[in-house]
């Protein structure tokens, strides 16, 4: 295992034993089958809530895990957490982990919230004088000062929730694994919680997000896992595996099966075909490499096989790491469709390209208003962009210096 790999998990799959009403015993069968043999039929006859999950997990990187109630989402995240066993496959973790999945489910309710906060980070890694150290910025980030030595008993549910997450954040986590928890207590904590995730992020936690919020995946997740009762359907860039569930939503809605071609790397109903996706230099000749700043334009070719009225065009771009850079439609921009038919392209022009150097990847799209994929084609396209300096981060915006004090020996023109 890498020593830049916090989590890697490996053809994972979890199935859950149904419960007889009839009892083990309540025949000769289910005597002879006690034991062991009675085991190994219950869990073939069980409930199968993962089935063959794999992904990896780096140092400073999100992960966001999506898909429909009932997918095995939460499941992953206990497995990985450590709560529950894998029936099959492996899950390997390095360093210290901390998971959100049910806050302060470990609070006792007779007993103070100091006295709880430093049960708890104990029981999360810590020392007593560690957590005892920090319970001045918990009950700070809580807002609970004035009720830190009140019984938890008489919290109301925002109070116990901000302070599971206040202590649960305390730690120095080399992982956080969250489950939906997020989006809890009012909007200003929910802010905060997200601030604090953020400031994890920067310092190197790797982060496995369960959420339902796709516009926070998208966000806050540089990778997106979608899964669909219990099996991957998308594992790729955040805003790709967004991209793909909506148009599934989008297609049960409309009643049709949502067909996909290149091992779930493009998808669509292809009644609209992307039949060349390209990168063109300011002169209009494709390339692909660029020196940042440069003019350029994405262009997009494609083929009607139904005529439409209902259609939008897309791209996002990305780095190798999943990091979403950019992203636009032509109805977030202001176009409406009105007839859609034959050959033809659409291009998206770009004054001036000011990213970073590095390798971007280009995801391509033809899709209804409401999300109905006709062709989303995921990594169509990669291109190079060079730079004089080698940047940090995807912007590289045109700037300079202007010293007001300071002496520079030859300072650049």
């Amino acid at each position: 295992m890498s020593e830049e790999l916090r989590v890697v998990v490996e053809e994972l799959s979890k199935r859950y034993a149904l419960s007889s009403t009839r009892g083990k015993l309540h025949s000769l069968k289910g005597a002879l089958l006690h034991g062991q043999l009675w085991r190994s039929l219950r869990e073939r006859e069980g409930f199968l809530a993962l089935d063959g999950v794999s992904f990896s997990l780096a140092a400073g990187e999100t992960l966001a895990v999506i898909g429909p109630n009932g997918s095995g989402k939460s499941t992953l995240l206990k497995v990985v957490a450590g709560i529950l066993q894998p029936t099959s496959g492996t899950v390997r973790v390095r360093g210290r982990l901390t998971a959100l999945i049910e806050l302060g489910a470990g609070f006792h309710p007779e007993i103070s919230g100091r006295d709880n906060a430093v049960i708890n980070g104990m029981l999360l890694g810590l020392s007593r004088r560690e957590i005892e150290g920090k319970l001045d910025d918990i009950f700070s980030f809580a807002g609970l000062h004035e009720f830190a030595h009140a019984p938890v008993k008489t919290y109301s549910s925002g109070m116990f929730v901000r302070l599971g997450f206040a202590v649960a954040t305390a730690v120095d986590p080399d992982i956080l694994v969250v489950d939906e928890v997020l989006a809890v207590g009012d909007e200003l904590f929910s802010h905060r919680a997200l601030d604090r995730v953020a400031e994890l992020q920067r310092r190197g936690c790797a982060v496995l997000l369960v959420t339902h919020d796709l516009a926070l995946a998208e966000k806050m997740a540089h990778r997106g896992l979608y899964l669909n009762r219990g099996r991957p359907v998308f594992f790729g860039p955040a805003s790709a595996a967004v991209a793909r569930y909506r148009a599934d939503v989008a297609s049960t809605q409309a009643g049709e099966a949502l067909p996909q071609q290149e091992g779930g790397r493009r998808w669509g109903n292809r009644e609209v075909v992307l039949t060349a996706v390209e990168l063109l230099d300011a002169q209009g000749r494709p390339t692909q490499v660029l020196r940042s700043g440069e003019a350029c334009s994405l262009r997009l070719r494609y083929k009607v096989q139904v005529p439409k009225s209902d259609f939008v065009f897309g791209v996002a771009l990305h780095r190798e790491d999943g990091t979403h850079v950019f992203g636009t439609n032509t109805h977030l921009d202001g176009w409406q469709g009105e007839r859609l038919e034959g050959e033809g392209s659409m291009n998206l022009f770009f004054p001036s390209l000011q990213l970073a150097a590095g390798r971007y990847w280009v995801d391509a799209a033809v899709h209804s208003v409401a999300g109905l994929a006709y062709d989303y084609a995921c990594e169509v396209l990669d291109f190079l962009v060079t730079a004089p300096v080698p940047w940090p981060g995807c912007y590289a915006p045109a700037h300079r210096w202007i010293p007001s004090g300071p002496q520079f020996a030859n300072p650049p023109q």
